[in-house]
């Protein structure tokens, strides 16, 4: 990592953690029977995550659901969109600022909006990921114990060579077995 990319991360952790600090969020315990609005925040780079993470859209799109997702990716191509998945956005570090800040509107509008679960479905340690995990207003966060622990309200302990559809399928079960009283 160059000297520039390095001090210009460290400044935006550091505006990351002074944000923080300032953050007014209220932890909302929702399962899959009080939940209404749900975000889904994933990794594109991973082969085959596009479709799994479109079929769970979908999915909870068919049981009533309003859903948003967002969609990491490295690189200039943005990956190719599911078919009949408008709620879908895509964004890589070319749509933050120069200190890794993610700054388009449309994501931006996804971090702010307020889910009743957010799932957090990759486990990067890029900026713009940890950006958009730490500082959603999202009322219940889910996702694996790993590097975005700190920030979630739930975690999911994964095997060793579990995948993305592990996760997900683990979060749902979990979340529809807990009972909210």
């Amino acid at each position: 990592m160059s000297i520039f990319k390095k001090t210009a991360e460290n400044i935006a952790r550091k505006i990351l953690n002074n944000q923080l600090k300032k953050q007014q969020r209220r932890v909302e315990f929702h399962n899959m029977n009080s939940a209404r609005h749900i975000g889904i925040l994933f990794d594109t780079n991973q082969k085959g995550n596009n479709k799994i993470v479109s079929d769970f859209y979908k999915d909870l799109k068919s049981q009533g659901y309003k859903v948003n997702a967002a969609g990491w990716y490295t690189g200039e191509d943005i990956p190719q969109r599911p078919l009949n998945t408008l709620d879908f956005i895509y964004f890589s570090d070319q749509d933050s600022n120069w200190k890794g800040i993610p700054q388009t509107h449309e994501i931006s509008e996804f971090f702010k909006q307020k889910f009743d679960i957010l799932f957090v479905l990759t486990q990067s340690e890029e900026l713009p990921v940890q950006y958009i995990v730490s500082l959603s207003k999202s009322a219940f966060k889910v996702g694996a114990n790993a590097n975005n622990k700190e920030h979630l309200d739930f975690m999911i302990e994964l095997k060793e060579q579990s995948s993305i559809q592990n996760l997900i399928q683990d979060s749902i079960n979990y979340l529809s077995e807990i009972k909210k009283n």
